[in-house]
């Protein structure tokens, strides 16, 4: 929210949602796609084995890619809010990637590997040309070390480090289904958090799309506030400004102990 001319401005600035694009459909890749689609990420999977991409092995992948590393540029489109980790089978593998990758806009571009394997990886790179401020770019070895050896643990410490480097700047993305029902033509109402105090689950930016069935898509962070806010978009004709307080008295007291409180925007779509 900001203030123009004694008026209250909410002001959104749109950035495509964050992709999590995996090359190598091993079992450190199975995890990493699965925590990367909890985590709201459009994900895609990459090998040069085909029955290494299959719908069982990777059921939440938005997309699954069977294909020459050598040839990424025809399978996966280049795309500013990218993170990329390079889990494939081999060290060959791994330097097809990154030679291609170097050269696109991305947020992240991680790759698995010894310090051994990092270090001659980086130096046959440099000797094609390649900078070191290019390379010093890439986070390898991948991941916050948390001391696993588990495929599932060694996933939680890649995503946490894609999450570190996701939230330096605070951003929140349209879920991909609120997205999609928009997109498709459905009815209903828009909620979106403007502002928001204290102790409020979600962030601003966050969004809700709630259809006259009682669909719902997305989340404005649960519980009670939630709860009245799906309530009250049966009401909603056009375009509203509701306050919620996160107290327990007051006018628009919602009862709670928590402390702080939300500004809510509700859009008839």
């Amino acid at each position: 929210m900001t203030e123009a001319d004694g008026h209250r401005l909410f002001v959104e600035d749109y950035r495509k949602n964050p992709r999590l694009v995996i090359f190598g459909g091993g079992h450190v890749s199975q995890p990493t796609a699965h925590l990367g689609k909890m985590l709201g990420f459009h994900v895609t999977i990459m090998d040069d084995r085909e029955y290494f991409v299959t719908k069982e092995r990777f059921p939440e992948a938005d997309q699954l890619v069977y294909g020459d590393f050598k040839e990424l540029d025809k399978y996966i489109t280049p795309y500013d809010n990218t993170y990329y980790v390079i889990l494939t089978r081999g060290h060959i593998g791994d330097a097809d990637c990154l030679r291609r990758l170097l050269h696109r806009p991305y947020e992240y571009l991680g790759m698995i590997g010894s310090k051994n394997k990092v270090r001659i990886t980086r130096e046959n790179l440099l000797k094609e040309g390649y900078t070191l401020e290019q390379l010093d770019e890439v986070h390898a070895p991948i991941g916050i070390p948390l001391g696993g050896q588990l495929p599932e643990e060694i996933a939680v410490s890649i995503m946490a480090e894609i999450i570190k480097v996701k939230n330096q700047h605070y951003s929140a993305y349209c879920d991909e289904k609120v997205e999609t029902a928009v997109l498709e033509g459905r009815h209903g109402v828009m909620v979106t958090i403007a502002e928001k105090s204290g102790s409020s689950p979600r962030g601003v930016g966050s969004k809700m799309f709630v259809e006259p069935s009682g669909h719902i898509t997305g989340s404005i962070g649960g519980g009670k506030v939630e709860y009245e806010v799906i309530n009250h978009c049966k009401e909603v004709q056009e375009k509203e400004v509701k306050h919620y307080a996160l107290t327990a008295d007051g006018q628009d007291s919602l009862g709670m102990i928590c402390g702080g409180q939300v500004t809510v925007v509700f859009e008839r779509v």
